[in-house]
């Protein structure tokens, strides 16, 4: 089992809940398998991100970045993840 940190990075969490947590990311883990333990733990938080609850979907303006970079630019929701990596959720700044 990988353990990552992991930051939830969101309007209305306090400065301290943006801090980097360590996490077990579970088996042959990926960004999509992550989503549904991250959900299990922290459940509001966790729904800021997500467009479907039940479905565990994400919101359109959710953005990943994984060890730096936007998962989009590798495998997206199905890049696997390893001990040490860094996966934060962030939500689009839109607006004027």
């Amino acid at each position: 089992m990988a353990q990552v940190f992991v930051k939830l990075m969101a309007k209305g969490l306090r400065s301290k809940e943006h801090d980097r947590f360590a996490f077990d990311a579970g088996p042959e883990p990926t960004i999509r398998s992550l989503i549904p333990r991250l959900h299990a733990k922290f459940g509001k938080r966790m729904e800021i991100y997500m467009d479907n609850v039940e479905k565990r979907t994400l919101k359109r303006e959710t953005i990943i970045f994984l060890n730096g970079k936007n998962a989009v630019s590798a495998k997206g929701l199905d890049s696997s993840l390893s001990d040490g990596d860094l996966v934060v959720f962030m939500i689009a700044a839109v607006g004027g």
